[in-house]
């Protein structure tokens, strides 16, 4: 399962690219980030997580609240995405790791897909 899971994060580009909307929905239930690609978006999607974690840098300054950024001013960008699997009282999930600068995320979830 993480072997695919795997492929399918590296088979869809997502290095340096440009992250248009990150969502947290239904009390940390589901996930949804979404970047750009030459022809359309991309959308990972978390569901039935246990653990959401958003960390921004402290040291990098927002100079304009994120709402009122223009597509050309987003800084955030997608580096690195990393999964592996975890126990989860008697069951399996998964935990990603996500660097889009200055945002870490920590995602802990039993559902994932790309589309």
């Amino acid at each position: 399962m993480i072997q695919e899971i795997e492929k399918k994060i590296k088979d869809s580009y997502y290095w340096d690219a440009r992250v248009k909307s990150l969502e947290c929905n239904y009390f940390g239930d589901e996930v949804k980030i979404v970047f750009e690609d030459e022809k359309k978006d991309i959308t990972y999607f978390f569901s039935k997580c246990y653990k959401v974690l958003i960390e921004h840098d402290v040291e990098y300054i927002k100079e304009i609240s994120p709402k009122h950024l223009t597509f050309a001013q987003i800084p955030y960008f997608m580096q690195n995405v990393e999964v592996k699997k975890v126990d989860m009282y008697q069951e399996e999930g998964m935990e990603f790791k996500i660097n889009m600068y200055p945002i870490e995320l920590l995602i802990v979830c039993k559902s994932f897909d790309i589309y």
